[in-house]
């Protein structure tokens, strides 16, 4: 993996890890392009039903349980590559979110990267004085 999501797994950049690419959308097209990188703790191999939810997978059939995840959401214009992934015009406004998963043990298992197309996408935030 690149330096920063080897520092993020606390692995070696050499070491060989999951990298699973998917696209959601609608009838109409796309909405959402998902990048995740996977510590090889897991034990995803990429031969797993994905039409299952992940993290469900990752539950049952390995144990590994997410517990924490920590998020950056910025606005950005789509590159010539997200745009052909959205099936939007290069430039378009596209929310870029940045997800770092850990277990139940505050372990890394997942660094995401979220492409979502603007106008897709609304984000609620609900807080409380406690």
């Amino acid at each position: 993996p690149e330096e920063h999501i080897a520092n993020f797994l606390n692995i070696k950049t050499d070491q060989k890890i999951l990298k699973l690419e998917r696209l959601r959308g609608r009838p109409e097209g796309p909405f959402v392009y998902f990048v995740s990188y996977f510590h090889p703790r897991t034990g995803l191999t990429g031969e797993e039903d994905f039409k299952r939810p992940l993290y469900d997978i990752l539950e049952m059939d390995y144990n590994v349980v997410s517990e924490l995840s920590k998020e950056e959401i910025s606005a950005r214009p789509a590159d010539k590559f997200i745009a052909g992934k959205l099936e939007t015009e290069v430039g378009s406004p596209i929310l870029f979110r940045k997800r770092f998963v850990y277990d139940q043990a505050e372990r890394p298992i997942e660094y995401n990267l979220g492409y979502y197309k603007a106008d897709s996408f609304v984000y609620t935030v609900e807080s409380r004085r406690g």
